[in-house]
């Protein structure tokens, strides 16, 4: 008999705590889960703060949270569980009455883009284990992993180059500080320009000649797609996240030499938009930051094929230095080059897959031999 009195006394203590957890196990219970910073650089590492608080009387023995994120958010030392695109990342933690708890976590930046915290479960139990209790948490928290720089090798040359003006075939006026020579005087003339020590010497009239100058600018031009014949997603992603890097890199350079600079894409920003990506021509390091933004939101999906593209801004590309960066090289984009160099632009072609020849007649450059691995 009193073993059978001590048994009910047991279970009613067992369901008791039971359903006291049940009722106040998340009551009073704050969780919260935020990145350390809003921005970052490819291959960085950040931080991931995880707080719980528990602002009761009632001890939490055992409580579990699961964290959703992208996977290409790398949890140093993390068991988690990767999926195609998500990464779910579990936490243990023991909370007394009244008591805060911080975790820190190391993340490793792995691939440009914006990722975001999407959510996070908490799993709690009572003091014997006897029941499992879930709660969803939102979470809002995301950051910007801005693209890496491609480590150009030095056989590669730098656009820095592009300092001052230079001259034009044509213009609407001529430049009154370039003087090219001098020539005889014709009619219209003004008076201001007569070289007065050459005419005494040719006993002529001879005025100064004036050279059409333009000033320089610079146009970065990428390709998103990765094969010639490709539908709108992208087959060869390594190979476009490696242009991408080019076009990085292409942006420091010709900020050091405080050129105008646009970009442009065959690509949108927004998943879903059929709009390509079209920036303003603005020079400065916040122009150059807006444009690695650009860069970090750009899906990995065409807005159309790549030669419509250059005809469709062949007459608007009017910058006198343009870089075309594209996976692949084909007749269409040779014939773009040639025809903008005939028309005095400065043209270079950077190809991040090897190629057996290159023409002649085009600045091209190959950033993989045939032997490499990935750049």
């Amino acid at each position: 008999m009193e073993i059978l009195v001590l048994m009910l006394l047991l279970t009613g203590v067992a369901v008791g705590q039971m359903l006291l957890y049940a009722k106040w196990v998340f009551r009073r219970l704050d969780y919260t889960c935020r990145l350390s910073r809003e921005e970052a650089r490819e291959g960085e590492e950040i931080e991931i703060l995880e707080t719980v608080a528990n602002r009761k009387w009632l001890p939490v023995p055992w409580l579990k949270s699961e964290i959703t994120t992208a996977r290409w958010l790398d949890f140093a030392g993390a068991q988690s569980v990767v999926t195609d695109k998500t990464r779910f990342v579990p936490s243990f933690f023991i909370c007394k009455s009244y008591q805060k708890v911080q975790r820190t976590w190391k993340v490793r930046c792995l691939k440009r883009g914006v990722f975001r915290l999407q959510s996070a479960v908490l799993v709690a139990s009572d003091l014997l284990g006897m029941s499992s209790l879930s709660q969803p948490v939102e979470v809002d928290s995301q950051i910007m992993v801005l693209p890496g720089e491609l480590d150009v090798p030095a056989r590669f040359s730098s656009p820095r180059h592009l300092y001052g003006d230079f001259s034009v075939r044509r213009n609407l006026l001529a430049d009154p500080f370039f003087i090219a020579g001098v020539r005889e005087y014709a009619f219209g003339d003004p008076m201001n320009r007569i070289h007065w020590p050459a005419t005494a010497r040719e006993r002529r009239l001879m005025v100064y000649q004036n050279e059409y100058t333009a000033r320089q600018s610079a146009a970065v031009v990428l390709n998103i797609q990765s094969r010639e014949f490709e539908s709108r997603e992208v087959i060869d992603a390594p190979a476009v996240e490696d242009a991408i890097r080019v076009c990085a890199w292409l942006f420091r350079e010709v900020a050091g030499a405080g050129v105008p600079l646009r970009f442009l894409a065959n690509g949108p920003v927004e998943e879903g938009s059929r709009a390509a990506t079209v920036s303003e021509e603005y020079f400065g390091p916040e122009h150059v930051h807006d444009l690695l933004v650009l860069l970090a939101r750009l899906e990995l999906a065409s807005t159309q094929p790549f030669g419509d593209f250059l005809a469709e801004w062949y007459d608007g590309l009017t910058a006198s230095n343009l870089f075309l960066v594209t996976s692949y090289l084909n007749e269409t984009i040779l014939d773009f080059a040639r025809g903008k160099a005939e028309s005095g632009a400065s043209v270079k072609i950077f190809v991040t897959a090897w190629l057996d020849e290159a023409p002649d007649d085009v600045e091209v450059y190959c950033l993989k031999d045939r032997g490499e691995g990935r750049i």
